[in-house]
């Protein structure tokens, strides 16, 4: 059944691929302003309530750090912040998501708990943090497993979307949200979590 998964995975990170080209062309996005690699995945906002749902999940407490790995706008993490009180960090490789994210954060007054770096997330110590956020194409979250082997017993992993495959899920909740691109029309948006130790299952 595992390997029926990872190929309907495969199609659903085919299928999303082709629904941000798509939102990419109508209408077209602004040029990009800063310099540095382009990201690996184009940028989809987190629908408010997913982002709710998200944290909720998670359990997110004052005592947290979050991590939030392809920060985008920084939502996550300002609502950690105001809502919970967390501290948290958001990574990006996309120097106008590093600005976009860096001005809502000092728009919320959240300065004080949340920073951004721009980094590539794969070269990311993930060990400070408490929780992860994802919201990431399943071939990256895989790619990740090495950094989240080594996260503390307890912490949590939650994504958008995309499981990991051959990590077995704590839990997983559908959420419906509107579609970025027709915001009229909703769509079932997934969350799924997991608790440290992460541990590939066997045959992987």
């Amino acid at each position: 059944m595992r390997r029926r998964r990872f190929r309907l995975a495969d199609v659903t990170a085919v299928a999303f691929s082709a629904a941000l080209a798509l939102s990419c062309s109508q209408p077209a996005p602004p040029a990009r302003t800063g310099s540095g690699p382009a990201p690996d995945i184009g940028y989809v906002p987190t629908p408010q309530n997913v982002v709710d749902k998200m944290l909720d999940v998670a359990e997110v407490k004052p005592t947290d750090v979050i991590y939030d790995l392809g920060c985008g706008d920084g939502r996550i993490l300002v609502t950690a912040a105001k809502r919970y009180g967390a501290r948290g960090v958001g990574f990006d490789i996309d120097p106008d998501r590093v600005a976009e994210s860096r001005v809502n954060v000092r728009n919320a007054g959240v300065e004080d708990r949340v920073t951004i770096e721009q980094k590539n997330v794969f070269e990311v110590d993930l060990t400070p943090a408490t929780v992860i956020a994802l919201y990431l194409l399943p071939n990256l979250n895989v790619r990740l497993i090495p950094q989240l082997e080594r996260l503390k017993p307890g912490s949590r992993v939650v994504s958008h979307d995309f499981d990991i495959d051959g990590v077995k899920p704590a839990g997983e909740w559908g959420v419906m949200a509107p579609k970025p691109s027709d915001p009229d029309k909703l769509r079932e948006h997934k969350v799924f979590l997991w608790r440290a130790p992460i541990r590939r299952e066997k045959g992987y």
